[in-house]
């Protein structure tokens, strides 16, 4: 097993060397080739045309997140000033006024009279309102 091992590593250790010098060889031979395929003049031809329709794209979708920042704060907005009133109105709710007391008294009866005709007493009666 170990031996069989020694042999694969070392027909690899071979072919990567043969690898090597093919490809210092063939990189060589390449050496009057003036403007590569991916970033020569067409590169750069084909990025200008794309660029404005990237641009647009990019202007459309800041202006779709600027508008819908505008509308979350303003809903933010709203909601944070229902807390606000909700919250005041459970603590005016919860708190007691001592100033409440004084008027928190029942009123006097009103003393109402009642007659049918100028031969009888009048009858008073008193009514809590």
């Amino acid at each position: 097993m170990a031996a069989t091992q020694k042999i694969a590593l070392t027909l690899l250790g071979l072919c990567l060397v043969c690898d090597l010098v093919l490809c210092q060889q063939q990189a060589g031979n390449d050496s009057d080739v003036a403007e590569s395929r991916t970033f020569g003049h067409h590169f750069l031809r084909r990025i200008s045309f794309a660029l404005v329709p990237g641009a647009f794209v990019v202007g459309v979708i800041t202006t779709l997140l600027a508008a819908l920042t505008v509308v979350s704060m303003k809903g933010l907005g709203v909601g944070v000033i229902l807390l606000v009133l909700a919250i005041g109105q459970m603590l005016s709710r919860a708190l007691p006024v001592p100033a409440a007391a004084a008027y928190a008294a029942a009123p006097a009866p009103v003393p109402i009279v009642y007659s049918h005709s100028h031969s009888q007493q009048p009858v008073w009666l008193e009514k809590e309102w």
